[in-house]
């Protein structure tokens, strides 16, 4: 009987892992540097691992964003350390299976969640700061990712604040210190996160998410409206073309069921050419 026991127990270690690679492959090791000139950019609410399915999965969660290839990645609650993802350092734990380099700022102490940026090409500079809040702390995260000698990106990340937050204040104080970068820096620039804010695709000065725009456009504007992202965004300078615009909705083709997803939200994807 116990030999049957140790078959079971190893049929249950290794089919996961085995199934997973039969599926999915394996992804690439970090990029040192690149000579291409077209990046995926993808921005994705985890939801602290917990799918549609209310159940912690953090392999669901690699093999969704997996299906994109993403270069470079924006995650927003991303926890370190909490009971509610039995004190999983989220963020090491992705950038490790996806092999990745990684930062990660937390909203309060380490022990909590932030969020954080996962990319193939080295982090040569990392920076975090708490944003202005009146309930939940939020912060926002800059880093710089060397692609070359000739070319490297001003990439951010947020998660803005709810309806009880003041989010005028916030995209203010947001805006205000990426445009210190845009004055010292001419690197292309990225800005992608959930602003908890839905786009006004008029452009009026009376969406509190104008000043944005004049820094930066948002590349869902590559597709019709009923095609973008409600409250997850990708904002860009510097690039010369957006290739593809798309919500990632679609995680196993031919199958739907609330399994196939490893958060609540979908992961949001850009992918553009720069000169």
């Amino acid at each position: 009987m116990r030999k049957n026991h140790r078959i079971i127990l190893i049929f249950l270690f290794f089919i996961p892992p085995i199934f997973s690679i039969i599926m999915f492959g394996v992804s690439e090791t970090p990029v040192e540097s690149s000579t291409k000139n077209e990046f995926t950019f993808m921005t994705y609410n985890i939801h602290f691992g917990q799918g549609e399915d209310n159940l912690l999965n953090f392999e669901r969660l690699a093999q969704n964003i997996l299906v994109a290839e993403p270069d470079i990645i924006g995650l927003q609650e991303v926890e370190n350390g909490r009971m509610t993802t039995q004190g999983v350092d989220m963020a090491f734990w992705l950038a490790k299976r996806l092999n990745m380099h990684y930062y990660y700022y937390p909203a309060e102490s380490e022990h909590s969640f932030g969020c954080a940026l996962l990319s193939k090409y080295p982090i040569t500079f990392k920076m975090g700061e708490q944003i202005p809040s009146i309930s939940m702390r939020r912060v926002y995260i800059h880093c710089v990712v060397e692609v070359n000698n000739t070319l490297q990106f001003d990439v951010f990340v947020t998660h803005l604040g709810t309806r009880a937050e003041n989010l005028t204040r916030q995209v203010n104080f947001l805006v205000e210190n990426i445009q210190k970068v845009f004055t010292s820096s001419t690197k292309p620039k990225i800005l992608m996160g959930d602003f908890n804010l839905r786009e006004n695709w008029t452009h009026s000065e009376e969406s509190i998410l104008y000043p944005i725009h004049s820094y930066f456009n948002n590349t869902a504007e590559a597709v019709p409206i009923d095609q973008r992202a409600r409250i997850d965004h990708i904002y860009a300078s510097g690039y010369q073309e957006i290739v593809n615009y798309y919500i990632l909705s679609d995680m196993i083709p031919g199958v739907d069921t609330p399994a196939e997803f490893g958060s609540d939200h979908y992961p949001t994807v850009a992918t553009l050419t720069f000169p």
